[in-house]
Protein backbone atom coordinates (compact mmCIF):
# COMPACT_ATOMS: atom_id res chain seq x y z
CA UNK A 1 0.00 0.00 0.00
CA UNK A 2 1.35 3.42 -0.96
CA UNK A 3 2.25 5.58 1.98
CA UNK A 4 0.62 9.00 1.97
CA UNK A 5 3.04 11.75 2.90
CA UNK A 6 2.28 14.23 5.62
CA UNK A 7 1.94 17.79 4.49
CA UNK A 8 4.75 20.24 5.06
CA UNK A 9 4.30 22.49 8.08
CA UNK A 10 4.95 26.25 7.97
CA UNK A 11 8.10 25.85 10.06
CA UNK A 12 9.44 23.12 7.76
CA UNK A 13 8.87 25.39 4.75
CA UNK A 14 10.88 28.14 6.47
CA UNK A 15 13.69 25.68 7.27
CA UNK A 16 13.81 24.50 3.64
CA UNK A 17 13.90 28.12 2.46
CA UNK A 18 16.82 28.85 4.82
CA UNK A 19 18.72 25.91 3.34
CA UNK A 20 18.40 27.44 -0.12
CA UNK A 21 19.66 30.77 1.27
CA UNK A 22 23.06 29.26 2.13
CA UNK A 23 24.50 30.22 -1.27
CA UNK A 24 23.68 33.97 -1.30
CA UNK A 25 24.54 34.32 2.39
CA UNK A 26 27.88 32.55 1.92
CA UNK A 27 28.79 34.79 -1.01
CA UNK A 28 27.36 38.26 -0.40
CA UNK A 29 28.34 38.54 3.27
CA UNK A 30 32.08 38.32 2.62
CA UNK A 31 32.61 39.91 -0.82
CA UNK A 32 33.43 43.31 0.68
CA UNK A 33 36.04 41.61 2.88
CA UNK A 34 38.05 40.07 0.03
CA UNK A 35 40.77 42.77 0.07
CA UNK A 36 41.18 42.35 3.84
CA UNK A 37 41.26 38.55 3.48
CA UNK A 38 43.99 38.72 0.83
CA UNK A 39 46.06 41.03 3.03
CA UNK A 40 45.55 39.01 6.21
CA UNK A 41 46.47 35.70 4.56
CA UNK A 42 49.39 37.25 2.69
CA UNK A 43 48.16 36.47 -0.80
CA UNK A 44 47.17 38.20 -4.03
CA UNK A 45 43.74 39.52 -4.96
CA UNK A 46 43.41 36.89 -7.69
CA UNK A 47 44.04 34.06 -5.22
CA UNK A 48 41.57 35.66 -2.86
CA UNK A 49 38.99 35.50 -5.65
CA UNK A 50 39.64 31.76 -5.89
CA UNK A 51 37.84 31.37 -2.56
CA UNK A 52 34.67 32.46 -4.36
CA UNK A 53 35.39 30.27 -7.39
CA UNK A 54 36.01 27.23 -5.17
CA UNK A 55 32.70 27.74 -3.41
CA UNK A 56 30.80 28.06 -6.70
CA UNK A 57 32.47 24.94 -8.15
CA UNK A 58 31.59 22.98 -5.02
CA UNK A 59 28.04 24.27 -5.17
CA UNK A 60 27.55 23.05 -8.73
CA UNK A 61 29.36 19.72 -8.30
CA UNK A 62 27.56 18.85 -5.08
CA UNK A 63 24.14 19.12 -6.67
CA UNK A 64 25.09 16.68 -9.43
CA UNK A 65 26.43 14.23 -6.84
CA UNK A 66 23.59 14.24 -4.32
CA UNK A 67 20.49 14.86 -6.45
CA UNK A 68 20.39 11.51 -8.30
CA UNK A 69 21.73 9.65 -5.24
CA UNK A 70 18.84 10.97 -3.13
CA UNK A 71 16.38 9.41 -5.61
CA UNK A 72 17.80 6.05 -4.48
CA UNK A 73 18.58 6.45 -0.77
CA UNK A 74 16.05 9.10 0.23
CA UNK A 75 16.37 12.78 1.12
CA UNK A 76 16.91 12.85 4.87
CA UNK A 77 20.22 11.03 5.41
CA UNK A 78 22.15 13.03 2.77
CA UNK A 79 20.57 16.21 4.11
CA UNK A 80 21.87 15.38 7.60
CA UNK A 81 25.36 14.80 6.20
CA UNK A 82 25.22 18.01 4.17
CA UNK A 83 24.22 20.37 6.97
CA UNK A 84 26.72 18.93 9.46
CA UNK A 85 29.76 19.01 7.15
CA UNK A 86 28.77 22.43 5.79
CA UNK A 87 28.76 23.72 9.37
CA UNK A 88 32.19 22.19 10.09
CA UNK A 89 33.66 23.65 6.88
CA UNK A 90 32.24 27.08 7.72
CA UNK A 91 33.72 26.86 11.20
CA UNK A 92 37.09 25.91 9.67
CA UNK A 93 37.00 29.16 7.65
CA UNK A 94 37.18 31.08 10.94
CA UNK A 95 40.55 29.57 11.86
CA UNK A 96 42.34 28.95 8.53
CA UNK A 97 46.00 30.08 8.62
CA UNK A 98 46.56 30.15 4.85
CA UNK A 99 44.72 30.92 1.65
CA UNK A 100 45.21 27.34 0.43
CA UNK A 101 43.31 25.94 3.40
CA UNK A 102 40.72 28.70 3.04
CA UNK A 103 40.12 27.73 -0.60
CA UNK A 104 39.78 24.06 0.42
CA UNK A 105 37.34 24.91 3.22
CA UNK A 106 35.25 27.05 0.87
CA UNK A 107 35.10 24.22 -1.67
CA UNK A 108 33.86 21.78 0.99
CA UNK A 109 31.44 24.41 2.25
CA UNK A 110 29.95 24.79 -1.24
CA UNK A 111 29.98 21.05 -1.97
CA UNK A 112 27.97 20.08 1.11
CA UNK A 113 25.99 23.32 1.29
CA UNK A 114 24.55 22.40 -2.11
CA UNK A 115 22.87 19.35 -0.54
CA UNK A 116 20.32 21.58 1.17
CA UNK A 117 19.79 23.59 -2.00
CA UNK A 118 18.92 20.63 -4.20
CA UNK A 119 17.14 18.53 -1.57
CA UNK A 120 14.86 21.37 -0.44
CA UNK A 121 13.34 21.53 -3.93
CA UNK A 122 13.12 17.74 -4.12
CA UNK A 123 11.36 17.52 -0.74
CA UNK A 124 8.75 20.03 -1.85
CA UNK A 125 8.23 18.12 -5.10
CA UNK A 126 7.87 14.87 -3.13
CA UNK A 127 5.48 16.25 -0.55
CA UNK A 128 3.12 18.37 -2.63
CA UNK A 129 1.11 18.27 -5.81
CA UNK A 130 -0.15 20.74 -8.40
CA UNK A 131 -0.85 24.25 -7.17
CA UNK A 132 0.49 23.49 -3.70
CA UNK A 133 3.92 22.90 -5.23
CA UNK A 134 3.72 26.26 -7.00
CA UNK A 135 2.65 28.10 -3.84
CA UNK A 136 5.44 26.64 -1.71
CA UNK A 137 8.07 27.29 -4.38
CA UNK A 138 6.85 30.90 -4.46
CA UNK A 139 7.08 31.19 -0.69
CA UNK A 140 10.61 29.77 -0.73
CA UNK A 141 11.59 32.21 -3.49
CA UNK A 142 10.11 35.09 -1.47
CA UNK A 143 11.99 34.16 1.72
CA UNK A 144 15.17 33.46 -0.24
CA UNK A 145 14.86 36.86 -1.93
CA UNK A 146 15.70 38.61 1.32
CA UNK A 147 19.14 36.93 1.51
CA UNK A 148 20.84 39.14 -1.13
CA UNK A 149 19.37 42.19 0.61
CA UNK A 150 20.48 41.31 4.12
CA UNK A 151 23.80 39.59 3.38
CA UNK A 152 25.84 42.66 2.28
CA UNK A 153 24.38 44.69 5.15
CA UNK A 154 25.31 41.99 7.67
CA UNK A 155 28.80 41.71 6.21
CA UNK A 156 29.27 45.48 6.33
CA UNK A 157 28.14 45.74 9.95
CA UNK A 158 30.42 42.90 11.05
CA UNK A 159 33.42 44.40 9.23
CA UNK A 160 32.83 47.73 10.95
CA UNK A 161 33.35 46.16 14.38
CA UNK A 162 35.44 43.02 13.73
CA UNK A 163 37.63 41.21 11.19
CA UNK A 164 36.56 39.05 8.24
CA UNK A 165 36.82 35.94 10.40
CA UNK A 166 33.84 37.14 12.43
CA UNK A 167 31.71 36.96 9.27
CA UNK A 168 32.38 33.24 9.01
CA UNK A 169 31.82 32.87 12.74
CA UNK A 170 28.36 34.35 12.24
CA UNK A 171 27.78 32.10 9.22
CA UNK A 172 28.85 29.09 11.31
CA UNK A 173 26.21 29.98 13.90
CA UNK A 174 23.62 30.20 11.11
CA UNK A 175 24.71 26.81 9.74
CA UNK A 176 24.56 25.26 13.22
CA UNK A 177 21.04 26.56 13.83
CA UNK A 178 19.98 25.37 10.38
CA UNK A 179 21.40 21.90 11.10
CA UNK A 180 19.55 21.72 14.42
CA UNK A 181 16.33 22.80 12.70
CA UNK A 182 16.77 20.12 10.03
CA UNK A 183 17.23 17.39 12.66
CA UNK A 184 14.18 18.57 14.61
CA UNK A 185 11.76 19.52 11.85
CA UNK A 186 12.43 17.89 8.48
CA UNK A 187 11.09 14.38 7.86
CA UNK A 188 11.82 11.88 5.11
CA UNK A 189 9.72 12.74 2.06
CA UNK A 190 10.57 9.88 -0.31
CA UNK A 191 9.00 6.53 0.72
CA UNK A 192 11.06 3.40 0.11
CA UNK A 193 8.62 2.11 -2.50
CA UNK A 194 9.10 5.28 -4.57
CA UNK A 195 12.91 5.12 -4.64
CA UNK A 196 14.99 4.04 -7.62
CA UNK A 197 16.16 0.45 -7.65
CA UNK A 198 19.45 -0.94 -8.91
CA UNK A 199 23.01 0.04 -8.12
CA UNK A 200 24.15 3.40 -6.80
CA UNK A 201 25.70 4.19 -10.16
CA UNK A 202 22.45 3.43 -11.96
CA UNK A 203 20.83 6.28 -10.03
CA UNK A 204 22.88 8.74 -12.06
CA UNK A 205 21.05 7.70 -15.20
CA UNK A 206 18.34 9.99 -13.87
CA UNK A 207 20.40 12.99 -14.96
CA UNK A 208 20.07 11.87 -18.57
CA UNK A 209 16.49 10.66 -18.21
CA UNK A 210 15.16 14.02 -17.06
CA UNK A 211 16.87 15.85 -19.92
CA UNK A 212 14.92 13.64 -22.34
CA UNK A 213 11.60 14.92 -20.94
CA UNK A 214 10.70 17.65 -23.43
CA UNK A 215 8.59 19.88 -21.20
CA UNK A 216 11.02 19.58 -18.29
CA UNK A 217 13.83 20.61 -20.61
CA UNK A 218 11.87 23.61 -21.92
CA UNK A 219 10.86 25.03 -18.54
CA UNK A 220 14.27 24.22 -17.03
CA UNK A 221 16.16 26.12 -19.74
CA UNK A 222 13.67 28.97 -19.44
CA UNK A 223 14.65 29.25 -15.78
CA UNK A 224 18.42 28.87 -16.10
CA UNK A 225 18.70 31.24 -19.09
CA UNK A 226 16.67 33.82 -17.18
CA UNK A 227 19.17 33.36 -14.36
CA UNK A 228 21.89 34.10 -16.94
CA UNK A 229 20.24 37.45 -17.70
CA UNK A 230 19.92 38.11 -13.96
CA UNK A 231 23.57 37.20 -13.34
CA UNK A 232 24.53 39.56 -16.16
CA UNK A 233 22.84 42.31 -14.16
CA UNK A 234 24.54 41.20 -10.92
CA UNK A 235 28.00 41.04 -12.52
CA UNK A 236 27.73 44.27 -14.51
CA UNK A 237 25.69 46.60 -12.34
CA UNK A 238 28.52 47.31 -9.90
CA UNK A 239 30.66 48.66 -12.78
CA UNK A 240 27.85 50.52 -14.56
CA UNK A 241 26.33 52.10 -11.46
CA UNK A 242 29.58 52.95 -9.63
CA UNK A 243 32.27 53.45 -12.28
CA UNK A 244 30.07 54.98 -15.00
CA UNK A 245 27.11 56.56 -13.21
CA UNK A 246 29.06 57.57 -10.10
CA UNK A 247 27.18 55.92 -7.25
CA UNK A 248 29.09 55.44 -4.01
CA UNK A 249 29.48 51.98 -2.47
CA UNK A 250 26.76 52.80 0.06
CA UNK A 251 24.40 54.07 -2.65
CA UNK A 252 25.04 50.98 -4.75
CA UNK A 253 24.27 48.72 -1.79
CA UNK A 254 20.98 50.58 -1.28
CA UNK A 255 20.06 50.27 -4.97
CA UNK A 256 21.00 46.58 -4.98
CA UNK A 257 18.77 46.01 -1.96
CA UNK A 258 15.82 47.86 -3.51
CA UNK A 259 16.19 45.87 -6.73
CA UNK A 260 16.25 42.63 -4.74
CA UNK A 261 12.92 43.69 -3.26
CA UNK A 262 11.58 43.54 -6.83
CA UNK A 263 12.14 39.77 -6.80
CA UNK A 264 10.56 39.47 -3.34
CA UNK A 265 7.52 41.49 -4.47
CA UNK A 266 6.88 39.51 -7.65
CA UNK A 267 7.51 36.20 -5.86
CA UNK A 268 4.87 37.24 -3.33
CA UNK A 269 2.56 38.15 -6.20
CA UNK A 270 3.09 34.74 -7.81
CA UNK A 271 2.22 33.01 -4.53
CA UNK A 272 -0.99 35.06 -4.31
CA UNK A 273 -1.99 34.51 -7.95
CA UNK A 274 -1.39 30.74 -8.02
CA UNK A 275 -4.81 29.13 -8.42
CA UNK A 276 -6.30 32.38 -9.67
CA UNK A 277 -4.59 32.63 -13.06
CA UNK A 278 -2.53 30.18 -15.10
CA UNK A 279 1.14 29.81 -14.21
CA UNK A 280 1.97 29.69 -17.91
CA UNK A 281 0.33 33.11 -18.31
CA UNK A 282 2.42 34.57 -15.48
CA UNK A 283 5.53 33.05 -17.01
CA UNK A 284 4.64 34.49 -20.42
CA UNK A 285 4.28 37.98 -18.93
CA UNK A 286 7.61 37.62 -17.12
CA UNK A 287 9.52 36.47 -20.22
CA UNK A 288 8.06 39.16 -22.49
CA UNK A 289 8.75 41.84 -19.86
CA UNK A 290 12.35 40.66 -19.45
CA UNK A 291 12.97 40.85 -23.21
CA UNK A 292 11.35 44.29 -23.49
CA UNK A 293 13.18 45.76 -20.49
CA UNK A 294 16.63 44.40 -21.42
CA UNK A 295 16.01 45.40 -25.04
CA UNK A 296 15.12 48.95 -24.02
CA UNK A 297 18.24 49.17 -21.86
CA UNK A 298 20.38 47.96 -24.77
CA UNK A 299 18.87 50.50 -27.20
CA UNK A 300 19.35 53.39 -24.74
CA UNK A 301 22.98 52.45 -24.12
CA UNK A 302 23.60 52.00 -27.86
CA UNK A 303 22.26 55.52 -28.45
CA UNK A 304 24.59 56.88 -25.78
CA UNK A 305 21.77 57.57 -23.32
CA UNK A 306 23.43 56.40 -20.12
CA UNK A 307 21.45 58.26 -17.46
CA UNK A 308 20.99 57.34 -13.82
CA UNK A 309 17.22 57.24 -13.36
CA UNK A 310 16.27 55.45 -16.60
CA UNK A 311 18.94 52.85 -15.83
CA UNK A 312 17.77 52.40 -12.23
CA UNK A 313 14.13 52.01 -13.29
CA UNK A 314 14.95 49.50 -16.01
CA UNK A 315 17.16 47.44 -13.69
CA UNK A 316 14.38 47.36 -11.08
CA UNK A 317 11.91 46.19 -13.74
CA UNK A 318 14.46 43.54 -14.73
CA UNK A 319 14.44 42.04 -11.24
CA UNK A 320 10.63 42.17 -11.17
CA UNK A 321 10.54 40.26 -14.46
CA UNK A 322 13.04 37.73 -13.14
CA UNK A 323 10.84 37.18 -10.08
CA UNK A 324 7.86 36.31 -12.29
CA UNK A 325 9.91 33.79 -14.25
CA UNK A 326 11.80 32.26 -11.32
CA UNK A 327 8.59 32.00 -9.31
CA UNK A 328 6.95 29.80 -11.96
CA UNK A 329 9.48 28.09 -14.24
CA UNK A 330 11.15 25.83 -11.61
CA UNK A 331 7.76 24.51 -10.48
CA UNK A 332 6.59 23.85 -14.03
CA UNK A 333 9.86 22.02 -14.70
CA UNK A 334 9.85 19.87 -11.56
CA UNK A 335 6.26 18.67 -11.98
CA UNK A 336 7.29 17.07 -15.28
CA UNK A 337 9.71 14.77 -13.43
CA UNK A 338 8.33 14.16 -9.94
CA UNK A 339 9.46 10.52 -10.07
CA UNK A 340 13.06 11.82 -10.47
CA UNK A 341 12.80 14.93 -8.32
CA UNK A 342 16.37 14.71 -7.03
CA UNK A 343 17.87 14.37 -10.50
CA UNK A 344 15.56 17.06 -11.88
CA UNK A 345 16.47 19.51 -9.12
CA UNK A 346 20.20 18.72 -9.44
CA UNK A 347 20.25 19.17 -13.22
CA UNK A 348 18.45 22.48 -12.94
CA UNK A 349 20.75 23.76 -10.20
CA UNK A 350 23.99 22.66 -11.84
CA UNK A 351 23.16 24.12 -15.26
CA UNK A 352 22.02 27.31 -13.53
CA UNK A 353 25.48 27.86 -12.04
CA UNK A 354 27.19 26.99 -15.33
CA UNK A 355 25.09 29.62 -17.11
CA UNK A 356 25.81 32.12 -14.34
CA UNK A 357 29.51 31.38 -14.72
CA UNK A 358 29.28 32.13 -18.45
CA UNK A 359 27.47 35.43 -17.91
CA UNK A 360 30.12 36.95 -15.64
CA UNK A 361 33.07 36.94 -18.11
CA UNK A 362 30.79 38.15 -20.92
CA UNK A 363 29.98 41.25 -18.88
CA UNK A 364 33.69 41.84 -18.20
CA UNK A 365 34.67 41.82 -21.89
CA UNK A 366 34.37 45.58 -22.28
CA UNK A 367 36.32 46.55 -19.18
CA UNK A 368 35.04 48.32 -16.09
CA UNK A 369 33.94 51.47 -17.94
CA UNK A 370 31.78 49.80 -20.62
CA UNK A 371 27.98 49.65 -20.37
CA UNK A 372 27.06 47.67 -23.50
CA UNK A 373 28.41 44.25 -22.38
CA UNK A 374 25.99 44.15 -19.42
CA UNK A 375 23.00 45.17 -21.54
CA UNK A 376 23.86 42.79 -24.38
CA UNK A 377 24.45 39.90 -21.97
CA UNK A 378 21.08 40.51 -20.33
CA UNK A 379 19.30 40.80 -23.68
CA UNK A 380 21.05 37.76 -25.15
CA UNK A 381 20.09 35.48 -22.29
CA UNK A 382 16.56 36.95 -22.20
CA UNK A 383 16.07 36.12 -25.90
CA UNK A 384 17.40 32.59 -25.38
CA UNK A 385 15.04 32.15 -22.42
CA UNK A 386 12.14 33.34 -24.59
CA UNK A 387 13.15 30.85 -27.30
CA UNK A 388 13.25 28.01 -24.76
CA UNK A 389 9.86 28.97 -23.33
CA UNK A 390 7.91 29.59 -26.52
CA UNK A 391 9.14 26.32 -28.05
CA UNK A 392 8.03 24.31 -24.99
CA UNK A 393 5.00 22.17 -25.95
CA UNK A 394 1.64 23.27 -24.57
CA UNK A 395 -0.49 20.69 -22.78
CA UNK A 396 -4.20 20.78 -22.09
CA UNK A 397 -4.71 22.78 -18.91
CA UNK A 398 -1.60 24.96 -19.27
CA UNK A 399 -3.77 28.05 -19.70
CA UNK A 400 -6.20 27.20 -16.90
CA UNK A 401 -5.83 28.37 -13.33
CA UNK A 402 -5.52 24.75 -12.11
CA UNK A 403 -2.66 23.92 -14.48
CA UNK A 404 -1.90 20.98 -16.78
CA UNK A 405 -1.00 18.61 -13.94
CA UNK A 406 -4.52 18.87 -12.51
CA UNK A 407 -6.17 18.15 -15.86
CA UNK A 408 -3.89 15.40 -17.14
CA UNK A 409 -5.69 12.04 -17.24
CA UNK A 410 -7.99 13.11 -14.43
CA UNK A 411 -5.30 12.66 -11.80
CA UNK A 412 -1.60 12.27 -11.05
CA UNK A 413 0.78 11.17 -13.77
CA UNK A 414 2.60 7.88 -13.55
CA UNK A 415 5.39 7.98 -10.99
CA UNK A 416 4.12 11.05 -9.15
CA UNK A 417 3.99 11.25 -5.39
CA UNK A 418 0.60 10.76 -3.68
CA UNK A 419 -1.62 13.73 -2.96
CA UNK A 420 -0.67 15.48 0.25
CA UNK A 421 -3.11 15.22 3.12
CA UNK A 422 -5.05 18.40 3.72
Amino acid sequence: MTKTLKKLTPISIVVLALLTAVAPLSIDTYLAALPEISQDLGTTASRGQLTLTAFMVGLGLGQIIIGPLSDKIGRLRPLYVGVVICFLATLACVFVPSVELFIAARFIMGLFGSFGLVLARAIISDSTKGLQTARLMGIMMMINGFAPILAPLIGGVVLSVATWRAIFGLLAIFMALSAIAVFLVIKESLPVEKRRTGSVFSAYRGLFEVIKIRRYRGFMFTMVLTFGAFFGYISGSTYVLQNVLGLSQQQFTLVYGINSLGIVATSSLVTYLVGKIAQRLMLTVGIIALVLVSGTLTVLFALGIVSLWPTLILLFLTTCSVGLVMGNAPTLALVQARHLAGSASATMGAIQFVVGGLASPLVALGGDQAVMPMALTMLGFALLAALAFFTTPVEYGDWTKEGAEYHSHGGPKTGEMPVVEQ
